[in-house]
């Protein structure tokens, strides 16, 4: 009976265990094998997938590059892929026609933060306005999983308005010595104009030292400035009460004092940039160089961006100084994050400075902080190179 008992007993259990496991097997079987009547995961529903992380890491790598670039909108089939000597893969894209590869980098860098992609370093190669990148990649926590990514710009031409916001800082008044501040400013691994005092004790050991760091060297020239002769621009300044042939011979003086220029920006001039005769010379001789001209807005009425632009000539002008009188180093990195929202907003900003203490340490401690919020140091004749009709004109000078 016990027997009996316990066999009765199987029977009535038996499909009540089996069948349901007999049916996940089934099931399992269905999905390793993957017959064509199962459809496989749609990639244009779903764009952009996490990487998944049971992959080696060498592939994990790849996925990332790839999804990260069709986010771009570039199809896997328009992706070259190398190995370079080092045996490193290299894979090669193209932007699309409009996405600069500027814009393209904030994408980029979002994905493989996402995957756990590490941008071992990325470099920008070639023309400012149509750079192209190359990342170093590498996976955290795998050893050995390396890769290089080279971002090509597109065929088109980019739009300006999606590179990064730029930003032209310009040093006035150097020359006067050759002291620590000086040296200081030079030094920061910024691109700077250096706009030097024709004719100063130390005025061309500063354009050398600007020369070898890689700054544009600007004659920051004297104007007479409505103050004077309490305000004194100078003995070899530019007067309101000039004729054209004085002015143009005064700066052909001025210029033989440099190893070369690449543009001017005014000194004081409060009263001589507001007269049109003397604008008008010192625009025409510096075309007749090629010499970028920036107004230093020292007097809202003034005329030299304004005949700039009836000239056809392409003359910038300041947006806002960096350390006016009185104005610590707390005010100073104020005014570097007003330029960097000026930037954000119109693509460019132009920015003057002093040679102080107080402004080479907000210089030291904001440069590095807006770049990483992604503001690029530009100079003057970079940012110029770059300016199309595309970019709005500069705000209307303020009384």
């Amino acid at each position: 009976m016990t027997p009996r008992k316990q066999h009765g007993g199987l029977r009535r259990w038996f499909p009540r265990l089996v069948l349901p496991l007999a049916l996940v097997l089934a099931l399992a079987g269905l999905v390793w094998l993957q017959p064509a009547w199962l459809p496989l995961p749609d990639r244009e529903a779903e764009p952009y997938p996490t990487v998944a992380r049971n992959l080696g890491a060498a592939e994990r790598l790849e996925e990332a590059v790839l999804l990260g670039t069709g986010e771009m909108g570039v199809p896997r089939r328009r992706i070259a892929r190398k190995r370079a000597d080092d045996g490193v893969p290299v894979y090669e894209v193209r932007c699309p026609d409009g996405l600069h590869p500027v814009t393209a980098n904030r994408w980029l860098h979002r994905v493989f933060a996402d995957a756990g992609v590490e941008v071992a370093d990325c470099a920008e190669l070639g023309d400012l306005n149509r750079p192209r990148l190359l990342y170093r990649l590498r996976l955290a926590g795998a050893d050995g999983a390396r890769a290089r990514l080279i971002l090509y710009p597109p065929t088109g031409l980019p739009p300006l308005r999606e590179a990064w916001p730029r930003v032209a800082v310009i040093i006035d008044d150097l020359g006067h010595n050759w002291g620590r501040v000086t040296r200081g400013l030079l030094d920061l691994d910024l691109p700077l104009t250096a706009s030097i005092l024709p004719g100063l004790r130390r005025s061309a050991r500063v354009e050398l030292e600007a020369r070898r760091r890689g700054h544009a060297v600007f004659l920051h020239l004297p104007m007479e400035p409505e103050g004077y002769p309490s305000q004194d621009p100078g003995p070899r300044a530019v007067f309101a009460d000039m004729g054209p042939d004085s002015v143009i011979a005064l700066l052909d003086a001025l210029a033989a004092g440099f190893e070369g220029l690449d543009g001017l920006n005014n000194h004081m001039g409060s009263r001589a940039c507001c007269v049109d005769s003397v604008v008008r010379a010192v625009l025409a001789w510096a075309a007749r160089r090629d010499l970028v001209v920036v107004d230093s807005q020292t007097s809202p009425k003034s005329r030299i961006w304004a005949l700039g632009e009836e000239m056809e000539l392409p003359v910038l002008r300041a947006d806002l100084f960096l350390d006016g009188e009185g104005e610590d180093e707390a005010q100073v990195m104020a005014n570097l994050a007003a330029a960097a929202e000026v930037a954000r907003r119109r693509g460019w900003a132009i920015t003057i400075g002093h040679p102080r203490r107080d402004t080479l340490t907000a210089l030291r401690k904001m440069g590095p902080r807006l770049r990483d919020y992604g503001v690029r140091f530009v100079t003057i004749t970079e940012l110029a190179a770059t300016l199309s009709e595309a970019d709005p004109s500069p705000p209307p000078a303020r009384p």
